[in-house]
């Protein structure tokens, strides 16, 4: 291992007994609005042609800012189609129009559970439409009926976000466990340092900006999931699942 590439363990390590990463992360309407924004930006433009406001767009009731954003997209679906074929196509779309469904529903009050519903539908609708995944994704990171935004629902929003590229990109190196077999933050942790260290073995001596990215945002997602496993919120398994979906657009 490089001194480079070793000091993303130092530093992921770190974050379990220390104040890193700064800042302190949230989990509030607002941040998961925008973090719908942001995961909409790495493929939505490049793949459907339509492109994501600013986050200045969204200050301003951000459910609502949400619900018309996702409205706008699956109107411009119906007028200009996708190109995915296959099995991937159907279950993009439908993993897209419940995204949308889920965006209403979050701006009619139903509360923030619905826009982590809706980030979790456009991960599965991007692995389906831009990656051409054609494996099945459950419609929603909820057991049972009751939708919360807490840590087993965060959890599996960032299994399955790691599942739509962490294979197709390191092999069988990283062994994903199944829905609902990763109990706890710290169990979540100790995935995100497999998937880490396979990375450092394929990275860790590039230069180019997507892998210096990629890498960067893995980190991130390794120092967040020690706090988190470490009791220091569930906030910092939603910063984990952002940095997860930065590293995918850098690296898978």
């Amino acid at each position: 291992m490089t001194e480079t590439t070793s000091t993303y363990t130092a530093d992921g390590i770190a974050a379990g007994t220390s104040t890193y990463p700064h800042p302190k992360p949230v989990l509030h309407t607002g941040a998961l609005a925008e973090a719908i924004r942001v995961q909409l930006r790495t493929w939505v433009t490049a793949e459907l042609g339509f492109t994501v406001p600013t986050p200045e767009m969204l200050t301003a009731g951000p459910a609502d800012s949400i619900a018309r954003l996702l409205c706008e997209i699956t109107e411009h679906v119906h007028l200009y189609g996708v190109q995915a074929g296959g099995d991937a196509e159907p279950w993009g779309l439908a993993h897209l129009f419940h995204a949308h469904a889920d965006g209403l529903y979050a701006a009619h009050g139903r509360g923030d559970a619905y826009l982590l519903g809706a980030l979790y539908s456009l991960i599965a609708a991007r692995a389906h439409l831009r990656d051409r995944h054609e494996g099945r994704f459950e419609l929603a990171p909820f057991g049972g009926h009751r939708r919360t935004v807490n840590e087993r629902a965060l959890i599996e929003t960032a299994r399955v976000q790691l599942t739509t590229w962490v294979p197709d990109t390191f092999g069988t190196i990283v062994q994903l466990p199944a829905r609902w077999e990763l109990h706890d933050a710290a169990d979540l942790s100790d995935v995100l340092a497999n998937v880490i260290g396979a990375a450092e073995a394929k990275y860790g001596d590039m230069d180019d900006d997507d892998s210096i990215r990629g890498m960067a945002h893995l980190a991130n997602a390794r120092a967040h999931g020690l706090k988190a496993g470490y009791g220091h919120g569930d906030a910092h398994l939603f910063a984990a699942l952002n940095s997860l979906v930065l590293a995918a657009a850098s690296l898978a």
